[in-house]
């Protein structure tokens, strides 16, 4: 499967929107389609920081352990930060990157997802299937993505008007 990748203009610093996209312990509490989240053992953020994730996919409940591969934060309040996470199920490898950069006066917010058939049934099942649930997959990665874009709006409208007081 060829990566999909969507993206977002959010206005929030790139430090809030870093902020909200690595607090992986609370993203149920603001992307609807994440029913729950469970911290596994190992660090708690960062490379190595695993997770068990419940999420609705396809009217259905989908349990994914999930695990941070490479994890690049901003270097300075200003800049850019990604991470990947990774997991394997039913026979297929799934990588998705998350990228937080400066943009204007807010940040770009963008998904790469990409999955990897490793089995022959997953190779059989995904020739089939992908056509079909790639439309579904951007569907759901732009809902996450404007969820997250609301929370991170509304974190800095409140930190400014903090700030003004």
């Amino acid at each position: 499967m060829k990566p999909i990748e969507c993206a977002v203009e959010i206005a929030a610093p790139s430090g809030t929107v870093w902020r909200v996209v690595t607090d992986i312990e609370h993203a149920a509490e603001h992307i609807p389609a994440i029913t729950s989240i469970e911290m596994l053992d190992g660090p708690r953020a960062g490379k190595g920081m695993r997770w068990r994730e419940t999420r609705i996919m396809f009217g259905r409940a989908a349990t994914e352990t999930m695990e941070i591969a490479e994890w690049k934060p901003p270097l300075s309040h200003a800049s850019g930060g990604m991470y990947v996470a990774t997991a394997t199920n039913h026979g297929t490898f799934y990588r998705s990157e998350v990228r937080v950069e400066p943009s204007g006066a807010g940040s770009r917010l963008a998904f790469t997802f990409e999955a990897q058939a490793l089995t022959l049934f997953a190779r059989m099942m995904s020739g089939l299937m992908m056509p079909l649930m790639k439309g579904a997959v951007v569907k759901a990665l732009n809902a996450d993505l404007e969820a997250l874009k609301a929370h991170c709006e509304r974190i800095a409208k409140d930190e400014r008007e903090e700030h003004d007081r």
